[in-house]
């Protein structure tokens, strides 16, 4: 059970990620967390950092996409843009329905794919539940986050020390 739970890796940003790395071990496509993975909660857009690290991950042949528990609402200017990546807003992760939603979009194998996110609860449970390789990253802004989020934070700290 706790195998479900933990990541396969850890990185402090996404601009960490070793995309060659994951390209040699088969990964194809990147679905992102949007909250506290891409910017803080609730961001209405994309800043040029990521931007512009989206646009080398998709020129190293990757295949991009958003799954997000948030309901989409005030984010149109983040939709205009992504390129016309496949998003999922309201995916109910760690439930498999929005990931296999975005999976059916990428058109790629689960064994190709990678899940990156903040939360071992949402973003890293939902992930490992289909078979995914996945990625934790630290929240860009914790110190926007709810108190329930801030309570399975904790969780989450004791988890990774287990």
């Amino acid at each position: 059970m706790l195998r479900k739970l933990l990541p396969d890796e850890r990185r402090d940003s996404v601009y960490q990620l070793d995309l060659e790395a994951l390209w040699a071990r088969g990964a194809r496509g990147i679905i992102f967390d949007f909250d506290n993975t891409l910017g803080p909660w609730g961001f209405a857009q994309l800043d040029e950092q990521a931007l512009r690290w989206l646009k080398t991950v998709q020129t190293r042949g990757f295949r991009v996409g958003f799954l997000s528990n948030h309901r989409g609402e005030g984010r149109e200017g983040l939709l205009a843009s992504l390129d016309g990546h496949p998003v999922v807003f309201n995916a109910g992760k760690p439930r498999p329905s929005g990931y296999r939603s975005l999976l059916e979009k990428l058109d790629l194998p689960l064994r190709q794919v990678i899940m990156v996110g903040d939360q071992i609860f949402t973003d890293i449970w939902g992930a490992k539940r289909l078979g995914l390789y996945t990625v934790l990253v630290r929240p860009v802004a914790p110190e926007r986050e709810g108190p329930f989020v801030r309570v399975r934070r904790l969780l989450e700290r004791l988890l990774l020390r287990w």
